[in-house]
């Protein structure tokens, strides 16, 4: 894939002048793909980069969001498909980082702000085949990368004292850097508290009927 070879190059570029001590680029691990699925694509999920805690562990990614294996984080996808009326196989799943760093970059988010230029324009690049389809970061810290510093997912779940969607929103692509229209998600493990677990399956139909209207998805 030539948009990988890309990312390897940007990656190199980026570990031999921009590489920063507090948390320097891995490049022993390879480049993650992006996971694409079989059918029409009909959604893509953005997530932040592949650098989980476990090191070990690190070495068994091979695809984005491990979207080729059986797991948690799989079966969220298919939850958020499942609202949407999609199947995974019109998922298309991506990194704004491709690359590890040597540590979870969560503490670290300057590191990722001085690399993100390089990495925002090879995504734009890597979507244009995408033009048209809507776009859901997974989890804060992505969202938070495209928009502002103090950015809330849930400030876009908006809801009611009896906790169900109210007013839903999306982020409009003249108010984020990659310029398209972008339905916030959080991260998997935040479907435990009480929030989000009442306005997911609201969220989702908010998303879903706007979708249907704006990219006219059947």
């Amino acid at each position: 894939m030539e948009i990988i070879n890309q990312i390897i190059e940007s990656r190199n570029f980026l570990k031999q002048n921009l590489d920063n001590t507090v948390n320097p680029i891995d490049e022993t691990l390879p480049i993650i793909p992006p996971f694409r699925g079989k059918d029409e694509i009909k959604l893509i999920i953005l997530g932040q980069d592949p650098t989980i805690r476990n090191i070990k562990s690190r070495q068994n990614i091979t695809c984005t969001l491990n979207l080729d294996k059986n797991g948690s984080l799989r079966n969220y996808i298919l939850s958020i498909c499942a609202v949407l009326d999609l199947s995974i196989e019109n998922v298309y799943a991506t990194n704004l980082f491709k690359y590890f760093y040597t540590y979870p970059p969560a503490n670290t988010i300057d590191v990722l702000n001085e690399h993100l230029s390089y990495n925002l324009e090879l995504l734009k690049l890597e979507l244009t085949e995408f033009d048209t389809i809507p776009i859901i970061t997974l989890g804060e810290p992505v969202f938070k990368l495209l928009t502002q510093k103090n950015a809330k997912v849930r400030e876009f779940w908006d809801f009611d004292n009896k906790s169900h969607m109210s007013n839903g929103h999306f982020i409009s692509s003249t108010t984020n850097k990659l310029d398209r229209i972008i339905f916030p998600f959080p991260h998997q493990p935040s479907l435990r508290k009480t929030f989000y677990k009442a306005t997911f399956n609201d969220y989702g139909y908010f998303m879903n009927n706007n979708i249907k209207k704006s990219h006219n998805i059947t």
